[in-house]
């Protein structure tokens, strides 16, 4: 019986020095990620050829936190303003600019460094459609620069989203 009980005991020490440099590389891919960023350039492949689906020079930030929490936000640069000064007396045109020229979500993330992934469980979003998705998109980190693909964009092909690191 004691030998069993040996061999147990060298498997679970095993199988817990096998883990911990995993949660360590976890820890570690996921606090690269974590600040401040600025959007760089958001494209998105259609019809084999990459658009700016926010029109040109679209700003942004995504915030990473320690919390394992995020917020995005993306606008385009020409949004109009409301010609009557109230948000709740848009106009049909003014609101569909305004529809088409935004993209926010907030939730929880978590990043895959073997797979260079990171895991956005999406709570809320201004494309309800997203609302209580988890989304894997694929990632490199070079320095300051964090690029993503997110798969199938908005009925599109998939887009391709540039970050810089704010200090």
């Amino acid at each position: 019986m004691k030998p069993t009980r040996h061999i147990l005991a060298v498997i679970i020490m095993a199988f817990a020095a096998l883990c911990a440099p995993l949660r360590n590389a976890v820890a570690q891919a996921a606090d690269g990620l974590v600040g401040t960023w600025s959007l760089v350039s958001l494209t998105v492949a259609k019809s084999g050829n990459d658009a700016e689906l926010l029109g040109p020079h679209p700003q942004g930030q995504l915030i990473f936190g320690k919390d394992g929490r995020y917020v995005l936000i993306v606008l385009s640069s020409d949004l109009p303003k409301f010609t009557s000064g109230d948000r709740q007396q848009g106009t049909a045109e003014e609101n569909a600019k305004i529809t088409r020229g935004n993209v926010a979500h907030f939730g929880t993330y978590a990043v895959d460094p073997a797979a260079q992934v990171i895991v956005f469980h999406i709570q809320k979003s201004t494309f309800p459609n997203w609302d209580a998705e988890v989304q894997r998109r694929p990632f490199t980190l070079d320095g300051d620069r964090l690029t993503y693909i997110t798969p199938g964009a908005f009925g599109y092909g998939s887009s391709k989203v540039v970050w810089q690191r704010m200090k």
